[in-house]
């Protein structure tokens, strides 16, 4: 009929965003993988949100994603409560002009993933497409008995689509052998798992994972640990003998210290998990003034930990 105009206005919807969550104790090797990923190349405009449990966000620092397309959480950590920025930051991303057509988010590695996901799933324009969970094999068996932190890094292995497991390396056949038998307990019969070595990433293979001789059955979910986040300034003058003897002599009191150090006229990525330190070199100044970061549970212990740490400072 002339002189009736047709409204060619689009009436789709607009695009969802795909999510990928990345999950995993503390130190079990989060920012590695996603670099690793990064590396091999994602669509252009993907966007990067990193949470991390201290004041000091070292894992943005350390992410080769700069810019605009990488934001940053500075509630601290994801875990036992959600705070209102997470919601307010997929809101806000979604009303972009040119909002991303994926986004990936490195969780606080005290972060349970199903109650990220469940946010996820109730979100306008936001569709989850994994979970992805790395396990340091090396330690798995010693969280998975540890009854402050066991429950929590059961769940975010029973609730992966994709398992990612690395250090395997530094356990002997038979160790090997019942870390697997434990994470074959837990994995769930649909997730993928992956055996990643560090030594030569990006490489990875398929490993076929043992079949569990029962159903695994959750116990009652435990009370969340009395999680107590600490950072510290350190002085150039510092020895590193002993700054790893001091934290090792405090393991059962600390999960997990990070941060940019300067020590020997150089300047150190610090990493501290599972007992093992490790100490690589990068530019002078990067990461902003030399200090400490850690995350550990709520004791004397700790208390005379950080005591212990200022006064080295």
């Amino acid at each position: 009929m002339s002189g009736v105009r047709r409204d060619t206005r689009s009436t789709e919807e607009p695009t969802t965003i795909a999510v990928t969550l990345v999950a995993g104790y503390l130190g079990a090797g989060k920012t590695t993988w996603l670099n690793d990923r990064l590396r091999e190349g994602v669509a252009e405009d993907t966007l990067v949100l990193v949470n991390d449990f201290g004041t000091i966000n070292v894992d943005a620092e350390l992410i080769e994603y700069q810019g605009e397309r990488l934001l940053q959480l500075s509630s601290g950590c994801l875990c036992c409560s959600l705070s209102d920025e997470l919601g307010t930051q997929l809101s806000r991303i979604s009303r972009w002009p040119h909002p991303p057509t994926a986004l990936i988010i490195e969780t606080s590695g005290v972060a349970r993933p199903e109650r990220i996901a469940d946010m996820i799933r109730v979100a306008r324009r936001y569709r989850l497409e994994r979970i992805v969970t790395l396990v340091d094999l090396s330690t798995l068996t010693r969280r998975l008995d540890d009854q402050r932190v066991g429950d929590l890094v059961a769940s975010q292995i029973v609730h992966a689509n994709e398992l990612s497991i690395n250090r395997e390396a530094l356990l002997t056949s038979d160790a090997q052998a019942c870390a697997f038998r434990r994470l074959a307990e837990l994995a769930p019969t649909q997730a993928t798992v992956i055996s990643l070595s560090t030594s030569t990433l990006p490489a990875k293979r398929a490993r076929s994972r043992p079949q569990a001789q029962a159903t695994f059955i959750p116990a009652a979910p435990t009370p969340e640990p009395d999680w107590q986040r600490f950072s510290v300034r350190l002085s150039a003058s510092i020895s590193r003998k002993a700054l790893e003897s001091l934290l090792a002599a405090h393991q059962d009191a600390i999960a997990r210290a990070k941060g940019f150090i300067d020590c020997d006229g150089r300047r150190y990525v610090f990493q501290w998990s599972g007992g093992r330190p490790s100490w690589t070199p990068t530019t002078p100044g990067r990461g902003g003034p030399s200090q400490l970061t850690g995350i550990g549970f709520r004791s004397e212990r700790l208390t005379r930990l950080i005591c212990a740490l200022e006064k080295l400072a």
